[in-house]
């Protein structure tokens, strides 16, 4: 883990990063670089899953993780920072729920505030990316960003705002209906000025979740679908007999395999 202050969004985060394992061996290679959010919890889990991938020997293309996480005392923190930091607009009502939901678990007053995706993307494009591709052997033609719930939201908003940073794009359980669908918008103003869009998607979603979410995947895969794209490829996947929380593990490893493709 690497300390990291942002100048845009004026604190500290903490970038968690999983070299490949061939990496110190293999002094000439350029690795894809994957960037994942919620690092603080999701990390340790996708990272020993890819790491089942390469022992004893790699059985799929070898990856570099880049975690982007949160310099945080406890784990409410990290539910405030990452409120903000995965949604593009502010929503007074996602505030408020999200607000009084975390204040009952902290045991004392927290407040939310969506609709800081613009800037945490900017510190993505602007810093994160920059620092990593100037460290590390990672191929700024092979980005993937990815996500869960929120972070499937944020991964969908960058594909639609900018394009060029990345070539695939994981959307777990994604938020799409965050904000009365403000996504939309955001897929709108790209079509309006784009004809193509270079790019692999795969998004999931448990068939147990609530129907306006899963009904909501299958819309943006439609839409995204009907605009024909000739660049844009899109794969979805719906887990039987699984729920928010319970499909988290099995997206996350579809999507290794899914995006991770020779």
């Amino acid at each position: 883990m690497r300390s990291f202050y942002s100048e845009i969004l004026d604190r500290e985060m903490s970038i968690f990063i999983k070299l490949p394992v061939n990496y110190y061996e293999n002094t000439e290679r350029v690795y894809p670089g994957w960037y994942f959010t919620d690092a603080n919890r999701s990390f340790p889990m996708l990272a020993n899953m890819i790491n089942v991938f390469e022992v004893p020997r790699p059985t799929q293309p070898e990856i570099m993780l880049i975690g982007i996480g949160y310099k945080v005392g406890d784990m409410i923190d990290f539910f405030v920072f990452r409120t903000k930091d995965l949604s593009q607009v502010n929503d007074p009502g996602t505030d408020q729920y999200t607000g009084e939901m975390i204040s009952n678990i902290a045991g004392r007053k927290i407040d939310i505030k969506t609709g800081g995706a613009g800037f945490f993307l900017d510190f993505i494009d602007k810093e994160l990316i920059p620092f990593i591709e100037t460290n590390y052997r990672v191929s700024p033609d092979e980005r993937c960003l990815g996500g869960y719930s929120f972070g499937g939201l944020f991964s969908l908003y960058a594909m639609f705002t900018k394009p060029e940073l990345f070539t695939k794009y994981y959307a777990g359980s994604p938020s799409i209906g965050f904000a009365k669908g403000a996504l939309y918008i955001n897929e709108e103003e790209f079509a309006s000025t784009h004809e193509d869009l270079h790019a692999t998607l795969f998004m999931t979603m448990g068939a147990l979740e609530d129907s306006s979410y899963v009904a909501e995947m299958f819309h943006m895969a439609d839409m995204l679908r009907s605009r024909a794209y000739p660049s844009l490829t899109i794969e979805t996947h719906l887990f039987q007999d699984e729920w928010h929380q319970s499909c988290g593990a099995a997206s996350l490893m579809k999507a290794i395999i899914v995006l991770n493709k020779d």
